[in-house]
């Protein structure tokens, strides 16, 4: 088994978490990945002395593991450090169990300095696509609700508005160490059902002012998605031509899905626009029957979108996103 890529920190101009290389490292490492963010004082944990617990937890994890350096923090969280990871699945169930307890060694450390009793809480939060929000929530927010159920921490997904970095958002854990590595654990393989994961690594700094575009279309990494978990109403159909060998994401698929008259209406938005937008980033084609159109034996309109692969499943999150924001 070949060994990861060293944790020693590369130098950086200033302006980025993750910078372009950084990432670049991290998609040569694995088709998984997770960013999270934690504190400057879980940073230091992590570290060890002189770098040696996350060359440590490279090696037993097989994962490649970035930390931003010192004084460089996700925008907007007052002093959040983002590590991102790459790997194998079970690779980064490890890496998150041992970040995770590394966010609980701080606080008890923490809390010891300042004198005072832990409230027996972990905080951490994970940066993902907007396009993976939509999974996590799943339909009706079926999915993070059974998330939180199951594991009995509490989950929110930063608002579109409250977004800092283009195209992503924060989602936040609260509770018992344990609860919570289960809790990440269940979202991170939720989202690697996201193909575009991938683009989003690289990460600008607090105050850098550096924009990063995210590319739309065909996404970075190959990693053909099933539908999500606990959206019985999806019903994708994938349809490959025979003797084809070229990227899966650019083979064709159409998935279908039945959504309300108010979903269909929010899903559309005013004037066609966020429908237009959805088309226009992800280059599927996503067509929703007229109102009195209804699938038969309910009162549901069908959504049907169609195109290559990875932009489909990238249009399926963002429609499934859209329509949880109605509430029954």
């Amino acid at each position: 088994m070949s060994n990861p890529p060293s944790a020693k920190r590369q130098r950086t101009d200033g302006s980025w978490c993750i910078s372009g290389q950084n990432a670049a490292d991290l998609r040569n490492a694995g088709s998984n990945y997770l960013k999270l963010l934690v504190s400057n004082n879980t940073a230091g944990v992590l570290l060890g002395k002189g770098g040696a617990y996350l060359r440590d937890l490279e090696v037993s994890s097989q994962c490649c593991v970035k930390l931003s350096p010192s004084k460089h923090f996700y925008p907007g969280t007052a002093g959040q450090r983002v590590v991102a990871i790459a790997g194998s699945e079970d690779g980064l169930e490890a890496a998150i169990s041992a970040i995770v307890t590394a966010c609980a060694e701080a606080d008890r450390q923490y809390a010891e300095r300042e004198g005072r009793p832990q409230d027996g809480k972990t905080h951490i939060q994970a940066a993902i696509p907007n396009t993976a929000c939509g999974l996590v929530l799943g339909r009706k927010g079926a999915m993070v609700k059974q998330i939180s159920e199951q594991t009995g921490v509490p989950i929110k997904i930063a608002q579109m508005a409250e977004a800092t970095v283009d195209g992503e958002r924060s989602v936040s854990f609260a509770g018992p160490v344990d609860s919570v590595i289960a809790a990440v654990s269940k979202v991170c393989k939720i989202i690697q059902q996201d193909a575009t994961l991938g683009q989003f690594l690289e990460t600008p700094a607090e105050g850098s002012g550096v924009p990063v575009a995210r590319p739309s279309g065909t996404p970075w990494t190959p990693a053909p998605p099933p539908p999500a978990a606990g959206t019985p109403s999806v019903s994708p159909y994938l349809t490959t031509r025979k003797g084809d060998t070229g990227n899966m994401d650019d083979f064709p698929c159409a998935i279908t899905l039945e959504v309300t008259d108010a979903e269909a209406a929010h899903i559309i938005g005013k004037g066609g626009a966020f429908l237009q937008s959805v088309c226009q980033d992800t280059g599927a084609k996503v067509q929703i029957s007229k109102r009195g159109e209804y699938i038969p034996g309910t009162q549901n309109r069908s959504v049907s979108i169609s195109g290559p692969m990875a932009g489909v499943h990238s249009a399926h999150a963002m429609v499934l996103e859209r329509a949880t924001m109605i509430q029954p």
